[in-house]
């Protein structure tokens, strides 16, 4: 992985923890490990999507992935979220960093535009992130998602409707799930 310098991401910080009094835009359990938990996790990401265009951050919440990787450089990203709320933080950050991003507030099965790349973290179990991605999703998307330990489950189970490839990247706490050739059975 890349490393990052931390400071770049002290007023991300800040400013999580303090929206965080406000809404709830990570666990409160993983305060304390803020920069492990959730940048590092996110910037896991960085070097499976740097050159990528088009990008869709599906259930973006605090940021994460998307908004860490965009601080860290990635550009063309699209950021889907319900919560109005989390939409005005996201927004904040944007302003912070001066980001060139743009911030949707809805719901991603209300979306007609085609992804080539989609990435998310701890949205939803993968048959339902696809069953919700799927009007998305074209021949040549890619998803790249940070998932738990319970991901080869999750696979068994999707297969049941959905067609895809995949590679599954090790990391101390879970993995990168990396789909391709996605399609409904």
């Amino acid at each position: 992985m890349t490393d990052f310098n931390k400071e770049l991401f002290d007023k991300y910080i800040k400013t999580l923890l303090k929206w965080q009094k406000a809404i709830n835009l990570i666990s409160p359990k993983t305060i304390q490990n803020v920069w492990d938990r959730h940048f590092k996790d996110s910037l896991s990401l960085f070097d499976y999507v740097k050159d990528k265009e088009n990008i869709f951050d599906i259930g973006s919440g605090g940021g994460f992935p998307g908004m860490v990787l965009s601080v860290a450089g990635i550009k063309n990203i699209t950021f889907v979220e319900a919560d109005e709320r989390k939409c005005f933080f996201l927004n904040e950050i944007k302003k912070e960093y001066n980001l060139d991003v743009k911030i949707i507030n809805d719901r991603v099965e209300n979306l007609t535009s085609k992804a080539d790349c989609i990435i998310g973290r701890a949205f939803a179990p993968l048959d339902k992130f696809l069953n919700l991605c799927e009007n998305i999703i074209n021949e040549k998307t890619e998803m790249f998602l940070l998932k738990g330990e319970n991901i080869n489950s999750e696979i068994e189970n999707t297969k049941k409707d959905w067609n895809f490839d995949y590679n599954l990247y090790k990391k101390t706490d879970g993995f990168i799930i990396k789909i391709t050739n996605i399609s409904r059975k």
